[in-house]
């Protein structure tokens, strides 16, 4: 098998995340949700996010320190579109989308009900990078579908339709299917 030598957007190699939406708050109250794809876990309770410093996410979590985690379900990937839009503070992404925000108990941004699995945190740093910043947040506490629930208590992204995207920037998504266990 023959490899092509490459040596610009090598991390297109490595995709393998859901996409999340996540939910801060503007300064008058109203909710913002972002697409997000560029994320890792960094601890056991800590996730990092690349997030660009001149969006309204990023603005939010800088003023509040909160914001919530919520994994998009193939039933809901359209909203992951409308979210990635830029849209102004003065209009929600979640009512653009039709989705719900619901009460989280530990920070005053609210969760999306429609999705499989929400995690509510709170900023604890960041390294800038560019464009970008790259933002660790504590994770405080999280729901997810009880249907949902993989055998070690995380969420089952291939029961739940969690989304891929596989085509970044075009707007290609994917499932996981036919997972397997390797035999040692």
């Amino acid at each position: 098998m023959a490899k092509k030598y490459i040596e610009s957007n090598l991390t297109n190699l490595v995709r393998a995340r859901p996409i999340i939406i996540i939910t801060t708050l503007h300064p008058d109250g109203i909710v913002n949700a972002g697409t997000f794809g560029a994320y890792t876990n960094v601890s056991g309770n800590e996730i990092g996010i690349a997030i660009g410093k001149y969006s309204h996410t990023y603005r939010n979590i800088k003023r509040t320190g909160e914001l919530v985690i919520n994994v998009v379900s193939k039933k809901y990937a359209y909203a992951a579109e409308i979210c990635g839009r830029d849209i102004p503070p003065s209009k929600s992404e979640l009512e653009l989308a039709g989705l719900h925000p619901e009460k989280a108990k530990n920070v005053s941004v609210p969760l999306i009900k429609e999705f499989v699995a929400n995690i509510e945190c709170k900023f604890s740093k960041e390294l800038e990078i560019n464009y970008h910043s790259f933002v660790i947040v504590r994770c405080l506490s999280g729901y997810i579908e009880q249907e949902f629930i993989a055998n070690d208590g995380g969420l089952d992204v291939v029961k739940a339709e969690a989304i891929f995207n596989i085509g970044y920037p075009e707007p290609l998504y994917a499932v996981l299917s036919n997972p397997f266990l390797v035999e040692q």
